[in-house]
């Protein structure tokens, strides 16, 4: 076999075995089952799920007390409860609201300094729709005055309870009475609204 022909010969078996050799290593994969490629990245970013947020709404309330007094006659006063409240996702209810006088009168004369503002937290549990909570008193002003009307002997003793709509609300009524250790009497009368402003 002449020269030039052997050169050929060889020429193509080499290529033919440099082509099958990219074949195979093409269709082959170096990582055995089980170990993991270092150079391999996700096609698809893991699925995240979003936190759970507070919801925040606000709280409205007027109220209608009175104290009526044994010996005769009555004061009455009427107030207006505005302020933030807040329901976590394990639904706690938390929250600071300012109740404000907005009228007060007695059937007598009196020398005591009425009180005009009263600070209250507000704690309690929302279920589902169904939610509930109270009021505590944290402090009032002016210093040194009283209710006469009896709202601050009263918020504390209502115990709202009310279902939330769809549309983020619930309307709330709620009425308590309490002697007054002195053989007379507090009523309280109280309209309550709820409504979401966010995270609902």
């Amino acid at each position: 076999m002449r020269r030039g022909v052997k050169v050929l010969v060889w020429t193509g078996v080499f290529a033919a075995c440099a082509g099958a050799g990219a074949f195979v290593a093409a269709h082959t994969n170096p990582f055995p089952p089980g170990v993991e490629d270092p150079g391999a990245r996700p096609t698809t970013p893991p699925p995240t799920s979003p936190s759970p947020t507070n919801e925040r709404w606000t709280l409205g309330m007027f109220s209608a007390t009175k104290h009526v007094l044994h010996v005769g006659g009555s004061c009455r006063s009427t107030w207006q409860t505005w302020g933030p409240v807040t329901i976590d996702p394990n639904g706690i209810v938390t929250g600071t609201v300012t109740a404000r006088l907005r009228s007060w009168s007695c059937d007598f004369a009196v020398a005591q300094v009425q009180t005009r503002l009263v600070r209250l937290t507000v704690s309690g549990d929302r279920s589902g729709d169904r939610i509930a909570f109270a009021f505590s008193i944290e402090g009032s002003a002016p210093t040194g005055s009283q209710d006469l009307g009896g709202f601050a002997s009263t918020v504390e003793h209502i115990r709202p309870k009310g279902q939330i709509v769809q549309e983020g609300y619930a309307g709330i009524g709620v009425h308590a009475t309490r002697p007054d250790g002195d053989f007379g009497g507090y009523t309280n009368d109280s309209e309550i609204q709820l409504n979401c402003v966010a995270g609902c």
